[in-house]
């Protein structure tokens, strides 16, 4: 199964989309911005700065920003190097590329684009539904920009999203739970502080 999704599946969709979508040049300007809008986490960094900033968003900014430094460690500083995969443009370099191909050793799995982008949404998802829809859109547009751009593969992009909604959901529990040993640590200190001044 995992064969035919590699070597079968993966780079027939990649043609496929280069054959019926990549077509309509009109969209290439519209994939280039999403795709440069989220590298490095660009504005899901931005966004977690904000939030981190306004009191009443604070604990939302704080958990993506924890989100995010997951990815950057786990998916950018460990699988991507454990992996190793080639991106399609290294192993098809005859195919017309619309921005800069990346370095060889910059490698595919997973798609650190979609990880970020669904680790945000699901952050924001958690804590407000209406916020993480509107996420998800742009996190899908974001992931299908790579595969239009061709600079990964299907299976890179999901397993990115899939890792994504782990790792947002992760996020929130962790961040929920220090937050709420925290409060209780402040309440039994108070407490002894009280019954000392007894």
């Amino acid at each position: 199964m995992m064969d035919f999704l590699v070597n079968v599946w993966d780079p027939n969709s990649m043609f496929w989309i280069q054959q019926h979508v990549v077509v309509h040049s009109f969209l290439t300007p519209f994939m280039i911005g999403l795709s440069a809008a989220a590298k490095d986490g660009g504005i899901w960094v931005i966004l977690g700065l904000i939030l981190f900033f306004r009191k009443e968003y604070r604990e939302v900014g704080i958990t993506l920003l924890a989100a995010l430094l997951c990815v950057a460690v786990f998916g950018d500083g460990i699988l991507k190097h454990a992996v190793m995969r080639l991106r399609p443009c290294i192993d098809y370099p005859w195919v017309p590329m619309a921005i800069h191909t990346p370095a060889v050793n910059d490698y595919s799995f997973p798609s650190c684009h979609s990880y970020g982008s669904f680790a945000s949404a699901t952050v924001l998802f958690c804590y407000y539904k209406k916020w993480g829809i509107s996420a998800f859109v742009l996190s899908v547009f974001i992931a299908f920009s790579r595969l239009y751009l061709f600079v990964h593969y299907p299976t890179d992009v999901a397993a990115g999203a899939l890792l994504g909604i782990g790792t947002g959901i992760g996020a929130y529990f962790c961040v929920k739970f220090v937050i709420t040993w925290r409060k209780s640590r402040v309440r039994q200190y108070s407490s002894i502080q009280k019954n000392g001044n007894k």
